[in-house]
């Protein structure tokens, strides 16, 4: 492959990545949200459980090279 087109296809990826972490970094703040209008309420664990997974996927998504 030359080198111009392996370029457009990282800059391709690194865009659709950066457009999926911020797609998770917003889902993470409306679960937050939730979170806090729940309180100690049913399924507060659940959204805690949720926010916790989603958070480490999206910090592992974000670090690799």
């Amino acid at each position: 492959m030359d080198e111009p087109l392996l370029q457009m296809l990282r800059d391709d990826l690194t865009h659709r990545v950066s457009s999926v972490a911020a797609t998770m970094t917003d889902t993470l703040r409306l679960l937050g949200a939730a979170r806090e209008l729940a309180g100690d309420g049913p399924g507060g664990d659940s959204l805690s459980a949720a926010i916790a997974e989603l958070t480490a996927a999206r910090d592992e998504l974000v670090s690799r090279p």
